[in-house]
C-alpha cells in the first residue's frame, strides 16, 4: 500500500493563457493551521445561522420587552373591544330613554286631554 500525502494543494488557473498559473502546497503546520482556522470559519457561519433562524430577539434581551409588548397589545384589543360594546349599550339605553319619553309624552298628553272634559 502507497504511503498518503496529507498536504493540500491550492491551484489557481487564470483564463488569460498570459498569466501565470500560481500553485501552494499546504502540508505540516500551515495544514494544522488551515484546519483549523477552516473549523473557526465553518462554526461562525454555524453560530450566524442559528441567529438567523432563532431570531436576535430571543439572544438577547429584547425577548423580555417583546413578551411585555405582546400582552400590552392584547390588553389594547380587550380593552377597545368592550370600549366598542359599551358604546353599542349606550346606544340601546338611549333608545330606551327616547321611547320612554315618548310613552311619557302619550301618557300626559292624553291625562291632559281627560282632565279637561
Amino acid at each position: 500500500m502507497a504511503h498518503r500525502d496529507k498536504s493540500f494543494t491550492v491551484n489557481i488557473i487564470p483564463h488569460d493563457a498570459t498569466r501565470s498559473r500560481r500553485e501552494w502546497i499546504i502540508s505540516g503546520r500551515k495544514l494544522v493551521v488551515f484546519r483549523f482556522l477552516t473549523v473557526l470559519f465553518l462554526l461562525a457561519l454555524l453560530a450566524s445561522a442559528v441567529v438567523l433562524f432563532t431570531g436576535t430577539a430571543e439572544l438577547t434581551k429584547t425577548a423580555e420587552l417583546r413578551e411585555r409588548n405582546n400582552l400590552l397589545t392584547d390588553s389594547l384589543a380587550t380593552a377597545r373591544e368592550l370600549n366598542r360594546r359599551l358604546d353599542i349599550i349606550e346606544l340601546e339605553l338611549q333608545e330606551i330613554r327616547d321611547t320612554r319619553t315618548v310613552i311619557e309624552n302619550l301618557a300626559t298628553a292624553g291625562v291632559s286631554e281627560e282632565n279637561t272634559e
